[in-house]
């Protein structure tokens, strides 16, 4: 079971409503997941004004049930 999930959201676009994608990667350890979270950087400069990429982690909050059948708050 994981205790941390590793949260990317990608956003992309130069319009007023650009668009913003999250994935959800599930850690084991806290370290684990902030060691994770530095790889996660956009390596092309020139279009950090269309694309962004941001990290944070998170802990889990839930009942053993809800974590098990993939519910978490």
């Amino acid at each position: 079971m994981s205790e941390f999930v590793l949260v990317i959201l990608v956003t992309m676009g130069l319009s007023k409503d650009p668009s913003t994608y999250e994935i959800r990667v599930p850690k084991k350890t806290y370290k684990q997941c902030i060691e994770d979270s530095k790889t996660y950087k956009f390596p092309f400069e020139e279009l950090h004004k269309v694309i962004s990429v941001k990290t944070r982690c998170e802990k889990v909050i839930g009942k053993q049930r809800q974590l098990e059948n993939d519910k978490s708050i």
